[in-house]
């Protein structure tokens, strides 16, 4: 594996996994804080699909090379990061295909940068609906909407525990965290349950946990949502559950980080956790689950999703006999495609439906799906 720095404005990783190859695409993944554990999944992934196409002759005859482009997660250097990857338009150096980047800042912007580059993007996780309301092409999702889990949240939530008061506690200045919360109180509203919800920014107390704390506890609530980082989740979460230990909470997998049950201890037990799922159960999965096992390996977490994200591409170059840009999206839209989860139609990037979400709990260290 070959590693090289860049400088501007900043230093930024770029590391080839096949520096010998005729094309590059890009995957663009945070590689420290509460994503890094995810982004190697998804890393891990996409590079088992591009070795897949590599051993198989490469595709339309030329061999890949997977670049790994650190995301900051900060909105200038997000940005500055796409701008860097759109002017790189050398053979040497562009890039055919972007998977992410995997956090939502400055999303749309940064979707701009690319579709004006003709760079054609992929976005392995989905992301919030707002993104495409003023789009017409790209990026691709590959399984639809963010806000999808507010839905799947809903459904489980008035079947189970329609009886308690929920707090649903989120990040105001994260797109996706907001658009997640906003969408749950749509749902809540629109069922008749206002009544049953509230919902308020950390940053109204100090992103303190004591004051959160109190907050949920004096707004009646018995049962939380955090959409929030990974510490003071943590922090929030132990609090609620050592003063009630059978007070109900619900974590986003990717925001609360993957150790966090682990570093909860007891106070995990009995928590709600969303995540997408895994897939090995899927039949539309099914061919490439054997294929992938052929090669050895057992598919965790995010990691089918940073494949099917390459084998999508993979999938579009095959059907449009192109690498272009306008031919690969011409090829997609209004077609029924199977993308390793089911069978969807595009239009301009937009799924006609989104993957639904797991709910998973946490009970004597093991984790058990219980959506």
């Amino acid at each position: 594996m070959g590693c090289e720095r860049f400088f501007f404005f900043f230093l930024i990783w770029l590391c080839s996994f096949n520096a010998w190859a005729d094309m590059n695409i890009a995957i663009i993944t945070p590689t420290s804080g509460s994503f890094k554990y995810f982004s190697e999944e998804l890393i891990n992934g996409a590079k088992v699909a591009v070795d897949e196409i590599n051993e198989n002759g490469g595709l339309k005859g030329k061999k890949i090379n997977l670049v790994q482009i650190d995301d900051p997660c900060d909105d200038t250097l997000s940005l500055t990061t796409a701008q860097m990857i759109a002017v790189n338009r050398s053979e040497e150096d562009k890039m055919y295909l972007v998977i992410g980047p995997q956090c939502g800042n400055q999303a749309e912007k940064i979707a701009d940068i690319f579709s004006s580059a003709k760079l054609f993007q992929i976005h392995p996780t989905g992301s919030s609906r707002a993104l495409y309301q003023t789009r017409r092409g790209g990026p691709v999702e590959l399984v639809g909407y963010a806000e999808q889990q507010a839905v799947d949240f809903f459904r489980y939530y008035a079947e189970n525990f329609a009886d308690r008061k929920l707090a649903v506690i989120y990040d105001g200045s994260d797109p996706a965290m907001t658009e997640i919360a906003r969408e749950i109180q749509h749902l809540f509203t629109k069922a008749g349950m206002g009544e049953k919800l509230t919902a308020f920014s950390p940053e109204l107390y100090d992103r303190d946990s004591v004051k959160i704390f109190h907050a949920v506890k004096n707004g009646g609530a018995r049962a939380v949502f955090m959409l929030s980082d990974a510490e003071l989740t943590e922090e929030t979460v132990r609090r609620l559950k050592k003063d009630d230990s059978e007070f109900v909470v619900f974590v986003n997998r990717y925001f609360s980080g993957r150790n966090f049950p682990r570093k909860l201890s007891d106070a995990a037990e009995g928590i709600y956790i969303l995540a997408l799922p895994s897939l090995t159960d899927n039949p539309e999965f099914a061919e490439d689950l054997v294929k992938l096992r052929l090669w050895g390996i057992e598919p965790e977490g995010l990691m089918a999703y940073g494949y099917l994200s390459v084998k999508l591409w993979q999938q579009l170059v095959g059907r449009a006999d192109s690498f272009a840009y306008d031919d690969i999206f011409k090829s997609m839209d209004n077609r029924l495609l199977s993308v390793g989860w089911g069978k969807v139609v595009y239009t301009g990037g937009i799924p006609d439906r989104s993957l639904k979400y797991a709910i998973y709990r946490y009970e004597k260290g093991e984790y058990t799906q219980v959506w």
